[in-house]
């Protein structure tokens, strides 16, 4: 079984750093998957997520072997990891409550606040808001991360299904699954009475159980195990689905789910999971 060393950054890795981590590796091969993305071909006994070099500052590394990369089905978080905001701040600041809901948004990735407390407690905040806010909110506001397209439209071609599981909300998630060509989409419903917001959500709230719980669906709908997943989020309510999976990463995620998470990415744009698959750039589907 082959290991490998997968070294990614957000712009191109300078020849000098490549050389350096060759040798730092003791590199058996050195493969150049893109301008942002380099394979090294390491034995075993060479593999550490610890590396102590000062260039990591600026690149993600991360390990993973040949048969890891065997793999039917992405997983992605929305808010914060597909997207680069999250939508619940972003239509509070549109109704001057952005401080407040940005507050506990902050307590739940970072400090353990339970989700759906937290859900509850930013909903209830937004009560009264029309839905046209909403509507400027997702022409305006939202914007997807460089890479997820590439990335959803190259997994599709080259692995398999391709999921958005979200804490966040049906009317920004429908949207961006049709965007993104996403098999599957499953996020918590708004509720609404003319026109407006109740300050509630409908049925059971997308939490990280629910999260999990429906990764497993899907898992099983395909006859499949979770060691073939790759799932990735950036906070706390991710950390059940990722630490499942096969192929688990925090993308920008919080320090909890950096603990929690096999694979870490900090300095490269999202689309560097293909590089960790093993995807060339010029197999990349734009």
């Amino acid at each position: 079984m082959q290991n490998f060393c997968v070294v990614t950054s957000h712009k191109e890795i300078p020849t000098s750093e490549i050389v350096f981590l060759k040798n730092h590796l003791n590199a058996v091969r050195v493969d150049m998957l893109g301008s942002c993305g380099v394979q090294f071909q390491v034995h075993p006994e060479n593999i550490t997520k610890e590396l102590g070099l000062e260039i990591s500052k600026k690149i993600d590394i991360n390990f993973i072997t040949e048969n890891e990369r065997s793999v039917y089905l992405l997983a992605s978080d929305m808010d914060g990891t597909i997207l680069e905001e999250e939508c619940i701040d972003e239509i509070a600041d549109l109704v001057g409550k952005g401080s407040e809901v940005r507050s506990i948004t902050a307590q739940a990735m970072q400090e353990g606040l339970n989700f759906e407390e937290a859900l509850q407690k930013r909903l209830a905040l937004l009560k009264g808001t029309k839905l046209e806010v909403l509507e400027h909110c997702l022409s305006k506001k939202i914007n997807v991360r460089p890479g997820a397209s590439v990335l959803f439209k190259t997994f599709k071609k080259h692995f398999g299904k391709t999921a958005i599981l979200s804490g966040g909300f049906t009317y920004f998630a429908d949207h961006i699954q049709k965007k993104l060509g996403a098999d599957f989409s499953f996020a918590n419903v708004l509720e609404y009475k003319e026109g407006r917001l109740t300050g509630k959500a409908l049925g059971t709230i997308v939490n990280a159980e629910k999260k999990l719980e429906l990764m497993k669906q899907l898992i099983a709908r395909q006859g499949k195990n979770s060691s073939k997943v790759v799932a990735v989020g950036d906070g706390n309510n991710d950390i059940k689905m990722i630490s499942e999976s096969g192929v688990g990463i925090s993308f920008k995620g919080s320090d909890h789910l950096n603990f929690s998470a096999k694979h870490v990415l900090k300095n490269s744009d999202i689309s560097a999971i293909l590089y960790l698959l093993g995807i060339r750039e010029e197999q990349f589907v734009y």
